[in-house]
């Protein structure tokens, strides 16, 4: 689905890892919260073969995430973890969603294999995506993305995540 002028969190999972789970949460979050949709039951950090814990495959990643930056697409917020990508996404222009997915997804893909010395898929073909609706959400999915590595015992702060658009801000 794609709607002109919208913001997306969107996740995507290397290619070994278990199907994102999307659920509700009513029991854990407020019913009005928008990440009540999504839990990351299997997207433990550990889930797989973590490939992008090697720095040079997440640099790739992240490369290709920000490529396009102003052009295509506002990327307000990212995280590479070693086995999965978060990141707020608003396509600009004719540019939509899937398009921006498949090219961050096949070039970094390819690279990752050209670098492995390997072929096969890197990255699940399908991707969690949801609507931005408001500006308490927006703020929800930035802090839920950047903080993923803190969450998940991965550093301290978000800050010191390298991969991760908290690096750059200066009040992380």
């Amino acid at each position: 689905m794609h709607k002109p002028g919208c913001t997306y969190f969107v996740t995507f999972c290397l290619a070994d890892v278990a199907r994102i789970r999307a659920i509700e949460r009513e029991s854990l979050l407020d019913a009005n919260d928008p990440l009540r949709i999504f839990e990351e039951t299997d997207l433990e950090p550990t889930t797989g073969a973590c490939i992008l814990k090697d720095e040079t495959l997440a640099s790739i990643v992240e490369g290709s995430l920000l490529h396009f930056q102003g052009k295509r697409y506002v990327l307000s917020a990212w995280c590479v973890m070693p086995n999965h990508v978060h990141a707020i996404v608003t396509p600009l222009g004719d540019h939509i969603l899937s398009k921006i997915l498949q090219s961050w997804k096949g070039f970094s893909g390819f690279e990752i294999n050209r670098r492995l010395n390997r072929s096969g898929p890197v990255w699940q073909k399908e991707s969690f995506d949801h609507i931005v609706r408001n500006a308490d959400c927006y703020e929800k999915f930035v802090s839920y993305v950047e903080r993923n590595p803190v969450v998940a015992g991965l550093v301290s702060r978000p800050s010191d995540w390298q991969f991760s658009s908290a690096r750059h801000r200066e009040d992380s």
